[in-house]
């Protein structure tokens, strides 16, 4: 017991800050996607340092008023697989379960935020979504709706993705949203066209939108159970649960 205390201790006297690690090798650790954060992203990336970036959980705080579930990524915003093949332990305590696919006659499309499109020096989300809009309707007559990200109060009560997709929706379109895997959850295929944990079971082009590829409920359960493991409470990231399974997973 006494070793342990005095590695915890060793560990939190390690701590210490991107300026006094800026010209080491250390792994960083990144949470967010605020102006530094992506500028340090950027930095990691482009001298192939290690990092662990850390958002919002993939699945598991779609009705919680807090977030319960965090995701961490090594050196990557988001988790692209493979997909491997996980117990469903995890994903039971989520509690979150999928539909079998459904037909719908509209796409609905879920416009990036600002800071990915600038982590990804992409246009602007407004010129991001005119351009979609303008392709899609060379490939298809399909009605076409756009839907901007709601309030979180408004997202797990009057206004959540479960809603929308259930409103006649064909299919989801987005950049590397978390919605593309909340549509494949609710029944809908997706098209991702960027970086997106989705992506293994998803379209990436708009060309494919009378083609897509529709999982099936096992498809997207073992995906979930994947990303179950790629998750982690705040309890599991102190008491070294978290950094385990990074370790096994790398």
């Amino acid at each position: 017991m006494m070793n342990t205390w005095k590695h915890l201790l060793k560990v939190a006297l390690d701590i210490s800050t991107y300026d006094a690690e800026k010209h080491t090798s250390t792994p960083l650790v990144i949470r967010g996607l605020t102006k530094n954060a992506r500028e340090i992203t950027k930095d990691c990336w482009s001298k192939g340092r290690d990092f662990y970036f850390i958002d919002s959980g993939y699945i598991g705080n779609e009705r919680s008023k807090s977030k319960i579930w965090h995701r961490i990524t090594k050196n990557s915003l988001q988790n692209t697989g493979p997909i491997i093949d996980r117990p469903k332990d995890r994903l039971k305590l989520v509690g979150t379960r999928c539909r079998k696919m459904y037909d719908g006659s509209k796409i609905l499309i879920c416009p990036p935020s600002e800071k990915v499109m600038a982590m990804y020096d992409q246009q602007s989300p407004e010129d991001w979504t005119n351009s979609v809009i303008q392709e899609l309707k060379k490939l298809t007559d399909r009605p076409i709706e756009v839907r901007l990200k709601p309030k979180r109060e408004d997202r797990i009560s009057t206004q959540s993705i479960e809603n929308a997709l259930a409103d006649d929706v064909y299919c989801l379109i987005t950049y590397n949203s978390i919605a593309a895997l909340e549509a494949l959850i609710n029944g809908k295929p997706a098209i991702a066209l960027g970086q997106n944990c989705a992506t293994l079971l998803c379209n990436t082009s708009l060309k494919d939108i009378e083609n897509l590829n529709r999982p099936t409920p096992d498809e997207v359960t073992a995906l979930m159970a994947h990303l179950s493991y790629c998750q982690f409470t705040r309890q599991e990231m102190m008491n070294g649960y978290a950094w385990k399974i990074l370790n096994e997973s790398s």
